[in-house]
């Protein structure tokens, strides 16, 4: 039942795998049905594909749930009792379709407009088994383009939720395009609960001088998740993109990024909170494909219970990237004598003039500090929430809007408060 393609043994097909082939819908299009057959060549990743090796999501996802239809009246009111009120501007999406009876009408604002997302929208994307599950089972995403020049100084917020009130399997698949010197600052809140499996993507595309500042906001994933980040940044474009995750059974977290343009800077981080046993891993590839970018990248764990963090980064610089500034680094804070961190950072580097650098460290709290707390009267418990807070909450400033960088402190904050991490 196996063989061997390439030096890599193929495995037969999972049941996990079977049971995707009976998502694919009868109208299936050709490009969509392309990308299944490209999954199903690859399968399900196992711990023998290397960038898999500590995440085996074959292992993890033995039964897939049925495929999440869009949203009828039912599952839009479930939904709509789950937002609340807001001074941002809304774009929500239920079971990964976009919903534009719960959505604001971001298009008033000069600038901006919103559609639904066509197949060829996401053409270019990076080679990957999941992105071509999501790919092919995806239906009803959006695509939010920002014309040149425009300067959206709202926040506008992307609210990911599910209607479904039993175990489903959910697939998003949107886009954020942002053209010459166009700013704006966005968030994603994410509220999917725990029920099911989840598969989204998120693409983003700057143009030349483009700025975006963007959060997501993480509190709860499916059962087993999978969230794909791709961006493409032209000359002089500057993306920063900061994740905090929290409550993730099983979470792999992927970014895919190119430095397409010269001089494009690059800024991502990320914190994760986790207990229990949570997993959250992290893994990113960015490419310097011109000259003279910039790229940093700082990703943070508190790791406490039997959680695990992963992370796993790459920055790729070929030759002709020349005058690039890259660093990367991951910290894990571990709570409990059974909490595990795998830090994977890598550099390949095919150029000769370049400032590259990565590291990682692993700590406990810091006793001498705890004690300065407490003698100033401060109990133990809010002593080590402070130290937990300040240790993860740097990763926020390598955002440039106070918006975002409050709303994920708050969070944080949060997080701590209800969380018994020590």
């Amino acid at each position: 039942m196996r063989g061997r393609s390439g030096g890599v043994i193929a495995l037969a097909p999972s049941k996990a795998d079977e049971a995707f082939a009976t998502l694919l819908p009868a109208d299936a299009s050709p490009s969509e049905r392309a990308s299944f057959a490209q999954f199903r060549q690859a399968g399900l990743p196992s711990r023998r594909v290397e960038s898999w090796h500590y995440s085996d999501l074959r292992a993890r996802l033995r039964t897939v749930p049925p495929l999440a239809a869009a949203p009828d009246d039912a599952s839009l009111s479930v939904a709509r009792g789950k937002l609340g009120a807001s001074a941002r501007l809304r774009i929500v999406t239920v079971d990964g379709f976009y919903a534009p009876d719960l959505s604001d009408d971001v298009s008033k604002i000069a600038g901006v407009a919103i559609a639904s997302a066509r197949e060829t929208d996401f053409l270019g994307a990076a080679a990957d088994p999941l992105l071509d599950l999501n790919a092919a089972l995806s239906r009803g995403g959006f695509v939010l383009d920002i014309a040149a020049g425009a300067r959206i100084d709202p926040v506008i917020e992307i609210v990911a939720l599910t209607g479904a009130q039993t175990d489903r399997s959910r697939f998003g698949r949107n886009l954020i395009r942002l053209g010459a010197k166009a700013r704006a600052q966005i968030v994603e809140t994410r509220d999917e609960g725990f029920a099911g499996f989840g598969d989204s993507a998120l693409f983003i595309e700057l143009g030349e001088d483009a700025q975006l500042d963007h959060a997501c906001r993480c509190r709860e994933t499916a059962g087993v998740e999978l969230q794909s980040f791709t961006a493409t940044l032209a000359a002089r474009a500057k993306l920063r993109s900061v994740a905090l995750l929290a409550q993730t059974p099983f979470l792999r977290r992927q970014y895919f990024v190119s430095l397409a343009g010269e001089g494009a800077q690059l800024h991502l981080g990320g914190a994760a909170v986790l207990g229990r046993n949570d997993h959250a891993d992290v893994t990113l590839v960015v490419r310097h494909d011109a000259p003279h970018g910039l790229s940093r990248e700082t990703f943070k764990y508190v790791l406490a219970d039997h959680a695990n963090g992963v992370f796993q980064g790459k920055i790729t610089v070929p030759p002709h990237a020349q005058k690039t500034d890259g660093k990367m680094m991951c910290r894990g804070l571990l709570l409990s004598d059974e909490a595990a961190l795998s830090a994977k950072p890598e550099l390949e580097i095919f150029a000769d003039d370049v400032a590259c650098g990565h590291g990682a460290a692993v700590t406990k709290l810091d006793a001498q500090n705890l004690f300065y707390l407490e003698t100033r009267g401060i109990p133990t418990i809010e002593a080590e929430k402070i130290l937990i807070d300040a240790f993860a909450a740097d990763v926020f400033d390598a955002l440039e809007s106070e918006v975002l960088r409050d709303l994920l402190r708050v969070d944080l904050s949060e997080i701590l408060g209800e969380e018994t991490l020590v």
